[in-house]
């Protein structure tokens, strides 16, 4: 993917995928990650991290101290902690779009399923794995990972 028309460090594509998940955090939609928020998206993802974890989650997002999360301050703190991700968002992205061959946006099983045996990595992915990645990232359960499904279950 080509990143060379950047919007303050950020590519088109990097810039949607963070709208895709602000909206997700975002639950009543008002253009705000309150701490309630913060804490229900964590916990749909399968993250149970404690008020104190919580409260310096949004000490860090928060930077003007208002109390809630905006997408320009969302934004950044996404972008600093690509920085000390074990992937970059680029290699990310291509890590998913190997598996979603159809290019819908979504990893189905048996899109995983035919790259494993098409690569012939079923000794190191077998079914009983793929099985146990879905249930994990699988996290709004409608039976494919999303982008945003993905990068969680990877990162």
């Amino acid at each position: 993917m080509n990143c060379a028309h950047r919007n303050n460090g950020v590519c088109g594509a990097e810039l949607e995928d963070f709208r895709r998940a602000f909206k997700f955090f975002d639950a009543n939609n008002d253009g705000y990650i309150t701490l309630d928020e913060l804490e229900s998206a964590m916990n749909k993802c399968g993250q149970h991290p404690s008020k104190l974890e919580l409260r310096h989650i949004m000490t860090q997002g928060d930077r003007d101290q208002n109390g809630v999360i905006t997408f320009d301050e969302f934004t950044a703190l996404m972008r600093d902690n690509e920085c000390r991700s074990k992937y970059s968002h680029h290699q990310l992205r291509e890590q998913f779009q190997m598996f979603d061959k159809d290019n819908d946006g979504y990893i189905e099983r048996s899109e995983m399923t035919g790259i494993v045996r098409e690569l012939s990595l079923g000794r190191f992915f077998p079914n009983h794995v793929i099985d146990q990645l879905f249930r994990e990232a699988d996290v709004d359960g409608d039976g494919r990972i999303s982008f945003e499904e993905f990068v969680m279950a990877v990162n």
